[in-house]
């Protein structure tokens, strides 16, 4: 009878997880913005904005993907200085995101006009497509990176398997 109320008097353990892996799109789309607007007086502000709000959503998704919390990230001065190196070492697709965000915005006035037309929430097609492609490349390289981090720093501990293994225990 006392186990019963020892037991429900326990308190739970929190299950951390960081939550900039979550709101990895709406960062990064705040950060496209500000660039964007702030630099529009330039004929480069759209390759830089694209650019750079690509980094900041892959960094926030391969950071959820990899480390259950800020302290994982922050309490080992290595593991942000390998995710510098990481990210240095992706100049080549960064090269391609941005090559792709100017050919893709000046390409525009050679499309037929059912790729232009404006229907679903006043987007085109055409910008549909764009941002789906940026967002598979996006999550792709997130994925190699968060799977770059674990190999480097096994001691990481999954933050979606460890959350899954508590629900799934307190059954």
């Amino acid at each position: 009878m006392f186990e019963d109320l020892e037991a429900e008097s326990k308190p739970t353990e929190e299950i951390s997880s960081w939550w900039i892996g979550r709101w990895a799109h709406v960062i990064a789309g705040i950060f496209f913005c500000v660039l964007y607007f702030s630099l529009s007086g330039f004929a480069w502000s759209w390759q830089v904005a694209v650019t750079l709000a690509y980094v900041v959503f892959v960094f926030c998704c391969a950071c959820g993907l990899s480390f259950q919390d800020s302290d994982d990230f922050f309490g080992d001065p290595k593991v942000p200085e390998y995710v510098a190196n990481l990210l240095g070492r992706q100049f080549v697709i960064l090269a391609l995101v941005s090559l792709g965000a100017y050919e893709w915005h000046h390409l525009i006035s050679v499309l037929p006009n059912w790729a232009k037309t404006r229907t679903f929430r006043n987007l085109s097609l055409w910008e549909v497509g764009g941002v789906v492609v940026a967002y598979r490349v996006a999550i792709n390289e997130a994925k190699w990176m968060a799977a770059k981090l674990k190999q480097r720093f096994p001691e990481l501990k999954e933050p979606m398997n460890l959350i899954r293994s508590k629900e799934t225990s307190v059954d």
